[in-house]
C-alpha cells in the first residue's frame, strides 16, 4: 500500500472504501457474512461518533452500523454521494501491509431492516 492518503474516486480491492467521481445510485456494504445494496435515495441521517469509530446510516428501511476507526474519510465520501462500496476489511496482515492511520479501517458492518412502524417515522 502507498503512503498516500486514499482519494475519492481511487479504488482497491483492499481497502475498506471504494469512491467514484459521479454520485452513485446504490451503496454496497460487503463483509464476510452477507452483501447489500442500498439507494442513496433512502438515506436520510448519517451520524459519525466524535472519535470516528463508528458510523451510522439511516436509511428508510434499514439501519446501518459501521464499526472501525478514521471513518471521517468515509463520513465524507458517503455525505457527498461519492462512496461506492463499503467493506469490512480482513485483519490477516503483516506488519508492512498494515494500513496507514489515516486510511479508513472497517471492522465490522451490521444491517438491520427497520420494523414497519419505524419506516413510517422516517
Amino acid at each position: 500500500m502507498g503512503d498516500a492518503p486514499q482519494k475519492l474516486g481511487e479504488t482497491s480491492s483492499n481497502r475498506c472504501l471504494e469512491c467514484r467521481d459521479t454520485p452513485g445510485l446504490f451503496l454496497r456494504f460487503e463483509s464476510p457474512r452477507e452483501q447489500i445494496a442500498l439507494p442513496y435515495a433512502s438515506l436520510v441521517q448519517l451520524t459519525l461518533k466524535l472519535d470516528s469509530t463508528a458510523l451510522e446510516l439511516a436509511f428508510v428501511t434499514h439501519r446501518v452500523t459501521v464499526e472501525g476507526h478514521s471513518l471521517e474519510v468515509l463520513y465524507a465520501a458517503v455525505a457527498e454521494g461519492q462512496a461506492r462500496v463499503v467493506r469490512t476489511l480482513a485483519m490477516d496482515f503483516t506488519g508492512a501491509a498494515w494500513p496507514p492511520s489515516y486510511q479508513a479501517i472497517v471492522r465490522g458492518i451490521r444491517v438491520e431492516p427497520l420494523e414497519s412502524a419505524e419506516q413510517g417515522k422516517r
